[in-house]
């Protein structure tokens, strides 16, 4: 048995075991070859090597001629004497999968034709580290980028092992609270029952099980784009119905109508507090001052029409009462109701004499 100590990059690429674990076949209780590596980090530049490698030679299989290959044996043999002594201590066999392998990695680069593992279209997470909480408490993770993770019960996270080179794509099924770590370079991509979620950095919540109807992204700080998977054409950079969000905003897939909507979560915080009215305290307040200080406590719009209500005043102290309650509070005071659209509150109001 060799001494993986020793590996050269040919060494790498021809070890079953090594392509198994680049390309994510192995069990996900086998850590071999992570622990190896966290051994012997000298050894990083070659394995990232021989791991470009074996991906490349999974990408398309491509056609040689047993003429090319022996021709480009030959090409190898000549350069220096010592890769000839290397070379001929090897099988034919041998020598004509690495001779193979490089240069069907060279014809793909000549013709442009290799494959990103993780694009913004459809994400090929085929090499991917795989986390699924089977416990009954929420699990936290951290990934290599500092993003912390909080997989609710009964959800999987799947990370793409080129995660952080190209972008930071990660695959959701079941519930998660993510706070991502800001890096305007590299986008950090969910793609979770049918949409996708792209955001450079913020903190929000993706749920998408497989046996409901619908999936949501609520957004707790920073913004946010969602757009269907399904509909996205990467290569013109368009993303039909890409749904901006903010704090206190959701974007609603209803998968069997294939229809994205946005409205708001369902019990909006406080995201910052007004210094001159921090504990709601109104005393014929006019009802504008009291939606606009709401507005911007909670960070949500509130459409009204102002004029037709600078005469209606409020008095009133609120507590800790859901966004929602305040606002019903206050539409029953001035007969007036409301509606949530297009993340916004809609007020419908009469005015007051």
């Amino acid at each position: 048995m060799k001494n993986i100590n020793k590996y050269q990059l040919e060494d790498f690429v021809q070890d079953l075991h090594f392509r198994k674990w680049v390309l994510g076949t192995l069990s996900e209780e086998n850590h071999f070859w992570e622990d190896w590596l966290a051994d012997h980090p000298e050894k990083k530049t070659v394995v990232e090597e021989a791991r470009s490698l074996v991906v490349a030679s999974e990408i398309e299989e491509i056609s040689i001629p047993e003429a090319k290959i022996k021709e480009g044996i030959e090409n190898i043999l000549l350069q220096t004497s010592s890769a000839r002594t290397r070379w001929y201590q090897l099988t034919w066999v041998r020598v004509a999968a690495s001779v193979t392998v490089l240069l069907a990695m060279a014809l793909i680069l000549g013709r442009k034709e290799i494959k990103t593992a993780i694009s913004d279209e459809k994400p090929v997470l085929s090499q991917s580290t795989e986390t699924e909480n089977n416990g009954k408490e929420p699990l936290s993770l951290k990934l290599s980028d500092g993003t912390v993770v909080t997989l609710k019960t009964g959800s999987k996270l799947q990370v793409a092992r080129d995660f952080g080179r190209l972008t930071r794509t990660v695959n959701l099924t079941g519930e998660a609270f993510f706070e991502v770590q800001k890096d305007p370079q590299h986008p950090f991509l969910v793609y979770a029952g049918g949409v996708v979620t792209k955001v450079l950095g913020t903190s929000f919540n993706i749920r998408a099980y497989h046996q409901e109807a619908s999936t949501s992204v609520a957004v707790r700080t920073g913004q946010v784009t969602v757009y269907q998977q399904e509909k996205a054409d990467v290569k013109n950079n368009h993303h039909p119905e890409q749904i901006l969000l903010t704090p206190n905003q959701k974007a609603v897939f209803e998968k069997e109508r294939g229809k994205l909507v946005k409205t708001l979560v369902e019990k909006p915080v406080i995201l910052s507090v007004i210094p001159e009215n921090k504990n709601f305290d109104f005393n014929e307040t006019p009802i504008p001052v009291v939606f606009t200080q709401l507005q911007q406590a909670y960070g949500v719009k509130i459409v009204f029409d102002s004029e037709l209500l600078d005469k209606c005043n409020l008095t009133a102290t609120f507590g800790n009462e859901p966004l929602y309650d305040k606002i019903d509070i206050i539409c029953e005071t001035i007969q007036a109701r409301y509606e949530i659209a297009d993340g916004q509150i809609v007020i419908y109001a009469r005015g007051c004499k």
